[in-house]
């Protein structure tokens, strides 16, 4: 779907005379659901404790960071009407490339489906889930468990946050001041901690208590929301049907 979409953004900009080229589309490698469940990679606490390579956009999204010129930003969210005498599309060639994708959803008003994609609307419901999954005991009693075990093996900490944040390696406020030394990572004591919190999670089951709260907190959401819901799956299928068009040839912008 994205490739597609960056074609018909491609081919819109050029409609109106800006040759722009987005960049190639990389698999999506990001493990999203590790931070809801709680869950510490017993291998990575072994090697570096707590320490974890950045995610990458191109991770989490397939799409690497790319560079745009501000004309090229411009026409693409139609913050202008024409460029260089020629017409740009109403919204910009984003929403006239997403109207496209979004042809032919079943169930969707004329306003969803003419405008840009919102990619931040399934998020949004996620984090609605996640404030109602955080507050509900059950984790609150993971937590409490896995204290109990960390203490048994000799380590002092009220929560697996507190574990992580440790301020012998965790970043804080105060290491951003200049001159600042960086705190030594990957430590004995950090390795030994991480290893112990991570037998501990997979001892108590705490990513499998995580993963029950916040499996319901998220049908909570759904059950609330379901008509919205329905409405994001049409435009879902539609734009996979469309895009798979879009790339072998046979859908293209008009104008």
């Amino acid at each position: 779907m994205t490739q597609a979409r960056f074609m018909l953004m491609e081919e819109c900009l050029r409609h109106v005379g800006i040759d722009f080229r987005f960049p190639a589309i990389q698999p999506v490698t990001d493990l999203r659901n590790v931070d809801l469940l709680g869950w510490l990679d017993p291998r990575q606490a072994a090697e570096s404790g707590y320490l974890e390579p950045g995610r990458s956009s191109d991770e989490m999204t397939g799409v690497p960071p790319y560079p745009i010129t501000d004309e090229a930003s411009y026409v693409l969210y139609g913050k202008i009407r024409r460029y260089h005498g020629r017409t740009v599309p109403p919204e910009g060639c984003m929403a006239k490339a997403d109207a496209l994708l979004n042809r032919g959803a079943g169930g969707v008003t004329p306003a969803d489906a003419g405008k840009r994609f919102d990619d931040d609307e399934v998020p949004r419901y996620v984090d609605s889930a996640a404030d109602l999954a955080v507050k509900d005991p059950r984790i609150a009693a993971a937590e409490r468990e896995w204290s109990d075990c960390m203490r048994s093996e000799g380590f002092d900490y009220r929560s697996t946050d507190e574990a992580r944040g440790d301020r012998r390696w965790a970043a804080t406020v105060n290491d951003d001041s200049i001159g600042h030394t960086p705190k030594p990572r990957g430590t004995r004591a950090e390795i030994d901690t991480a290893v112990a919190d991570a037998e501990c999670r997979e001892e108590t089951g705490y990513s499998d208590v995580r993963r029950k709260v916040y499996v319901e907190a998220e049908n909570r959401i759904i059950g609330q929301s379901r008509a919205r819901f329905d409405v994001i799956k049409s435009l879902n299928q539609a734009r996979l049907a469309n895009s798979a068009k879009v790339l072998d040839g046979r859908l293209t912008l008009s104008w």
